[in-house]
């Protein structure tokens, strides 16, 4: 890793801003400097050049160590926040190696529906674990940079109860935190639109200049699936596939999906409905995480899904496709 370049990078508003780089040399490197306030950074690089590399720490005044093992994972230790975050980083690591070593032992893609359903609770069992040390981390240190920090990166997968129980701990200056107010606010938007409750409407402009309801689906086939992505999301275009195929098999009376982009950039957008042929209707304000569509439904990460029957009420949200493909086909699981 000689000669590499090495970052200390914040993130403003989604944007990496770098704030110093150094050189590592002799497999060492250093950064110094004094603080008046301290805040989430990232130590980022990349080695070999396309893989990218940014841990989380507090920059704060203090002597900090750093070390980086031969899996490009970051130790960085030396105050009490920063040693906090560490120690969540390194239970993480263990789960997700629990998880791949998991998902590697299973990848045989000819799985008898009961092998699949019976891998898809495994690996919902072991996502329940991964939010469960989110929860531990972010209520024991609710009110400090490194529990808010696990706190805003983690929240997308607990519960409207488990995040309301936090914030629930919050003091006045930590709800002060524009982030934090945004959570906040997407927690009265989730209590309108969780499962079993009626959809709330919205229209956005189409892909041909046209503008497109939600309402203009729901009540034409016995379900719509809202599917909220983006064509810079590789999870998302990842999961197009196996959503092609569903959408293949159910379209017609029994099945729509109204794609929502929250791409930014309309030549990206219709560039990535084209190439990867996808048949159902689309639509995008080009407005990104401010997309009207995306906000309605308070959705924070993508891929994201909402499954809405044809009375309008929400019978799912982020079902995984297997579970989707069940309800249509009429089975009880």
């Amino acid at each position: 890793m000689n000669g590499t370049k090495i970052f200390i990078k914040e993130r403003i508003n989604r944007e990496w801003i770098s704030i110093d780089s150094t050189i590592i040399d002799n497999q060492k490197f250093t950064f110094k400097g004094i603080f008046d306030s301290a805040r989430i950074v990232y130590l980022a690089y990349e080695f070999p050049k396309a893989n990218k590399v940014r841990q989380a720490f507090v920059l704060e005044n203090g002597k900090l160590t750093a070390a980086i093992d031969s899996t490009g994972f970051m130790y960085i230790r030396g105050t009490a926040q920063n040693n906090l975050l560490q120690s969540y980083q390194e239970e993480k690591k263990t789960l997700y190696k629990k998880i791949g070593d998991f998902s590697d032992s299973n990848n045989d893609s000819l799985k008898t529906p009961e092998q699949q359903m019976a891998f898809e609770q495994a690996m919902d069992k072991l996502n329940l674990e991964e939010i469960s040390i989110d929860i531990k981390y972010a209520t024991e240190n609710v009110n400090t940079i490194a529990g808010t920090h696990i706190f805003t990166n983690s929240f997308y997968g607990m519960s409207t109860a488990e995040k309301e129980a936090i914030v629930a701990l919050m003091n006045a200056e930590t709800k002060s935190i524009a982030r934090i107010k945004e959570i906040i606010a997407d927690l009265e938007a989730e209590k309108r639109v969780a499962v079993g409750s009626q959809f709330t409407d919205f229209r956005l402009p189409g892909l041909a200049g046209d503008s497109i309801a939600l309402s203009d689906l729901v009540g034409k086939t016995d379900y719509v699936l809202v599917d909220f992505w983006a064509s810079w999301c590789g999870p998302c275009i990842n999961s197009l596939p196996e959503l092609k195929s569903l959408y293949n098999i159910h379209k017609g009376s029994h099945f729509e999906i109204l794609g929502v982009s929250l791409d930014e950039d309309r030549a990206l957008w219709s560039g990535a409905v084209a190439s990867h042929q996808l048949g159902w209707q689309h639509v995008s304000d080009l407005k990104g995480w401010k997309c009207e569509g995306s906000r309605i439904y308070a959705v924070n990460s993508i891929p994201a899904t909402v499954l809405i029957d044809k009375s309008g009420k929400i019978v799912g949200r982020n079902l995984s496709i297997h579970k989707i493909g069940n309800l249509l086909s009429g089975k009880t699981q």
